[in-house]
């Protein structure tokens, strides 16, 4: 992560820079005290109410990212997160344990994977400068 944009705490696009992202880095940072011995998956079943299987490729189709934005109420857990805010916190949280721990979960980057493939979505992903972010991400979450 020796690219700046990943520290730029002032750009919204940036992983820790949206409020989104920073807060999902300290809810990781807690939920690790009190769960040492967890994986990220099981972080991640818990950011998502336990429905992680749900979470999956199918939810980056085209078709699904156009009727979640055209119904966002009717969206994957539209309760608590609309489409940026989820996938920034599975997206935050992963870089988190990176941080932290110097390493993500292989268990875990699946569902990393579909939180960068909603955003990249020309749909979801309106910049040029967004686009190179998400694909750095990328980038370092298949290395990790």
């Amino acid at each position: 992560m020796a690219e700046e944009l990943f520290w730029d705490c002032a750009d919204e696009d940036a992983p820790f820079g949206s409020d989104e992202g920073w807060t999902a880095y300290y809810e990781w940072r807690q939920w690790r005290e009190d769960n040492p011995g967890s994986s990220l998956v099981d972080c991640f079943s818990w950011i998502l109410n336990d429905r992680l299987d749900e979470y999956n490729d199918s939810l980056s189709s085209d078709e699904r990212i156009a009727a979640d934005l055209e119904s966002p109420d009717d969206a994957f857990l539209s309760e608590a997160f609309d489409i940026f805010t989820l996938d920034t916190t599975i997206i935050g949280t992963a870089l988190g344990q990176l941080l932290d721990e110097g390493m993500i979960d292989v268990t875990a980057k699946p569902y990393v994977q579909v939180a960068i493939a909603r955003q990249l979505n020309p749909r979801i992903c309106e910049s040029d400068a967004r686009r190179e972010i998400l694909l750095a991400v990328k980038r370092v979450i298949e290395k990790a």
